[in-house]
């Protein structure tokens, strides 16, 4: 069952913490990092910022459900959450590849090192956006907090 399979992480790591989303997120970043290095490489004579956007594009779908499944929670149906979550994915998508833009025109030297820093900083806009309005997520007593420690 998927709950028995995080049960000990939801004792330790509280729902909708920014540590849980960046767990989450690690997984999804790796994903979206591999198909990006691997556009680039097929690619390598396109706009830097196409190939963000469609590889941002296919994973942001992915990532709704990783989240859903691992981050948050199913509290809210996904007739909302995913129709909700595609304006949060898509503003992110349109400003990660603005900035991904700027940073490959200043740093063309740090490409790769310029879009890892890239995805951590939308990173936390996501999970702020996802938290307040897409998962309307509000904490409940932490499972760690109702068994003290002896």
């Amino acid at each position: 069952m998927m709950t028995e399979r995080t049960a000990w992480l939801d004792e330790r790591i509280a729902r909708g913490s920014l540590i849980r989303f960046a767990i989450a997120g690690g997984f999804n970043s790796f994903v979206f990092f591999v198909a990006w290095h691997g556009l680039l490489v097929m690619f390598s004579d396109s706009d830097v910022r196409i190939l963000w956007g469609v590889c941002w594009g296919v994973t942001g779908v992915l990532a709704h459900f990783v989240h859903r499944w691992f981050t948050f929670d199913k509290r809210r149906s996904v007739r909302w959450t995913l129709p909700t979550s595609i304006p949060v994915y898509g503003s992110s998508l349109v400003g990660s590849s603005i900035t991904i833009g700027w940073l490959s025109s200043s740093f063309p030297d740090q490409l790769r090192l310029m879009g890892i820093v890239n995805l951590l900083v939308w990173g936390v806009i996501i999970w702020l956006m996802m938290r307040l309005f897409v998962f309307q997520f509000t904490s409940t007593a932490h499972a760690s907090q109702e068994r003290p420690a002896e």
